[in-house]
């Protein structure tokens, strides 16, 4: 446990600067580089924005999710190959655009052409009431 003083503030102050580690331990996603001391866990915005960009699975859920509105995270992921970038922006933008068209033409053929057949028919013969 770290010593923690308090300096008549209300925000404590905490113990002198931890030794550098120069092993990867558990639960950390890349070794740190020897000489190298990360800045204090704040557990903010751009810890969770490192952490998002260094999981490709994570990145592939939020493409999953939100579609083409993560596809900048995609591109400056560094874990992602320069293919692999290409290919799911290639994917994902041909099924935000050909994705609706299909379903458009699918359901005016099968659902809708049907019911405006009937009712032709039905004007036909005299009215459908």
């Amino acid at each position: 446990m770290d010593h923690v003083s308090y300096s008549g503030d209300l925000v404590p102050s905490s113990s002198p600067a931890r030794p550098v580690a120069t092993t990867s331990r558990s639960g950390e996603l890349l070794p740190q580089s020897q000489g190298y001391a990360p800045p204090p866990s704040t557990g903010g915005f751009q810890e969770a924005f490192d952490f998002t960009i260094r999981s490709p699975a994570l990145l592939i859920v939020l493409l999953l999710t939100f579609g083409p509105m993560a596809l900048p995270l995609v591109v400056i992921s560094p874990k992602l190959s320069v293919l692999c970038k290409v290919f799911l922006s290639v994917v994902t933008l041909g099924l935000t655009i050909v994705l609706p068209i299909a379903l458009t033409i699918y359901f005016s053929h099968f659902a809708v052409m049907p019911a405006l057949d009937a009712i032709r028919e039905a004007n036909m013969r005299g009215g459908a009431i």
